[in-house]
């Protein structure tokens, strides 16, 4: 079974050239600003999850046959899909089932429906109920929804027609979230004087309980940049004239994405942010500064930054943009952070109830940049040092909840702190080295999971913000890197939103950047 999803085809030139010296990697990293500059939409995976959402509800959808045999061929030998740990694949596993049991219901049925969904019920009722999820986005939201949606769908009349189906053992408990939202949200529901923005991300697991007086406006777009999100609005609102800027997006996305969707869109804003901040460290950007001015404007002209239309202002990449301004010398909101700042460290955004390692390293890069003219934020990042460094684990690496790898988050740390902070974090730099040699692979590379150009890229960086660069251990990752350089639309899902995703044009500015800048 192929789990690869092919990367959407994109305008812009033909195929750019290969890794070879440093004129042919600035060649390759204007090839492919050009790409992401013609691209609105940004090039990210499909998602099992989302697809599957807007799929259950909306089945009337264009491309709805595809994205049934796209589902039935994502999933795994072991009944489940998604990648990552077993908690990551949780999710991915209740909404392909849920869409297929819907399927089932509204539908005359298929061949291979019923199997797959017996396939997935028995494997999920082996996931153990105790233990924690990773802490993706709204987890705790959108799990116990769909243990609940897949409980009903099974009780459903409908299901008497596959008595296999109809009589198995309802879902339990699975990685300590509940068969069903809790009361407790439930009556905080009802207590909102209106929905938090933050919700709008995750509201198909709110759409059945919502008391009307809290559901969201019209959008212009999509809902909270969430394609399930909108779908779940579109189905459980009254049919009206105000829908069609909702629906005209949704179909948009799934034509962009060939029928399929992904976690968030249009997320343009943080790939050009993404791909600018790789570039910038290292020099690629060179000549290129007129198009780096180009795409922060409309971004920064409200200071804070979104990541996508339709999602609230965040730290992270308002972090990003004020650094590659800085960096570039470009015009910038030297204050833009300041509404996140929360005690000694950033929040993500308003609201947030889990911080973000990444995107304080993040904001330690950004007012570090700015320091040479706004020496006001030497107390900011004097106290951003501490916090970071206080957030190493005993084995010297650090986690972040926008990336299964910790292997990404140690980069950020090490990077930021190897910039601006000192010889005070000399040890920490030093224990994440230790750390990452420790856990490199025979052949140069690194991966949690197995081994990944994207987290070869990171193991490199880390080594490279050591106080001593060690030598030997980054021959061997310059050699995987330069062998594996065109591996980036492959490489595994890592980063989280709801479920795992791959943003693929970031991972190749990752991976250009990283070997520019290797001995």
């Amino acid at each position: 079974m192929n789990h690869t999803v092919a990367r959407p085809a994109l305008p812009g030139p033909g195929a750019p050239p290969g890794p070879g010296g440093p004129a042919q990697r600035a060649e390759r990293a204007r090839h492919l600003l050009e790409q992401v500059d013609a691209d609105p939409w940004g090039q990210f995976t499909p998602s099992v999850y989302e697809t599957a959402r807007v799929h259950a509800h909306l089945p009337r959808l264009p491309g709805a046959a595809k994205r049934v045999g796209w589902l039935l061929d994502q999933q795994r030998a072991d009944g489940r899909w998604g990648t990552g740990s077993t908690g990551h694949q949780v999710l991915p596993t209740l909404s392909a089932t849920a869409a297929l049991l819907s399927h089932l219901h509204d539908e005359p049925p298929q061949g291979r429906i019923p199997a797959a969904v017996t396939r997935a019920l028995a494997a999920l009722r082996h996931i153990p109920g105790h233990g924690a999820p990773p802490d993706t986005a709204a987890v705790e939201l959108l799990v116990p929804a769909l243990l609940a949606e897949v409980n009903r769908l099974l009780d459903a009349p409908a299901s008497g027609r596959y008595p296999a189906l109809h009589h198995s053992p309802r879902l339990g408990p699975l990685c300590g979230q509940p068969a069903d939202l809790p009361t407790a949200l439930t009556h905080r529901l009802h207590r909102l004087p209106q929905l938090p923005v933050k919700w709008h991300h995750c509201y198909e697991a709110l759409a059945a309980r919502i008391p009307d007086r809290l559901v969201p406006p019209p959008p212009t777009g999509l809902l909270g940049a969430s394609p399930a999100a909108t779908a779940a609005w579109l189905a459980t609102t009254p049919a009206s004239p105000s829908h069609r800027p909702a629906a005209a997006a949704l179909e948009a996305t799934a034509h962009r994405y060939r029928g399929l969707l992904p976690e968030t869109a249009p997320l343009a804003a943080f790939e050009r942010l993404w791909v600018l901040s790789a570039f910038a460290k290292t020099g690629l950007l060179t000549g290129a500064e007129h198009l780096a001015r180009r795409w922060l404007e409309p971004l920064t002209e409200h200071g804070s930054v979104r990541g996508a239309p339709g999602l609230a202002p965040d730290a992270d990449d308002t972090a990003m943009a004020l650094f590659v301004a800085a960096e570039l010398g470009l015009p910038h909101d030297h204050d833009a952070l300041a509404p996140f700042r929360t005690g000694d460290h950033f929040a993500c955004y308003l609201g947030e109830d889990t911080g973000s390692l990444s995107a304080n390293a993040h904001a330690l890069l950004a007012l570090g940049a700015c320091l040479p003219h706004h020496p006001a934020h030497r107390e900011a990042v004097a106290a951003l040092r501490t916090w970071l460094t206080s957030q190493q684990t005993p084995a010297g690496h650090w986690t972040d909840k926008w990336h299964a790898s910790p292997l990404y988050a140690t980069s950020r740390a090490a990077t930021a702190l190897a910039r601006h902070g000192g010889s005070t974090a000399r040890p920490a730099l030093r224990r994440a080295a230790e750390w990452a040699m420790r856990t490199q692979h025979p052949d140069g590379s690194w991966g949690i999971w197995g081994p990944s150009a994207e987290e070869t890229a990171y193991g490199s960086q880390i080594l490279l913000a050591a106080p001593t660069t060690p030598t030997e251990p980054l021959t061997r990752a310059r050699t995987y890197l330069a062998d594996h350089l065109t591996d980036a639309p492959a490489n595994p899902p890592l980063w989280q939103d709801k479920t795992l995703y791959t943003p693929t044009a970031v991972v190749e500015a990752e991976l250009l950047a990283t070997l520019h800048t290797l001995p």
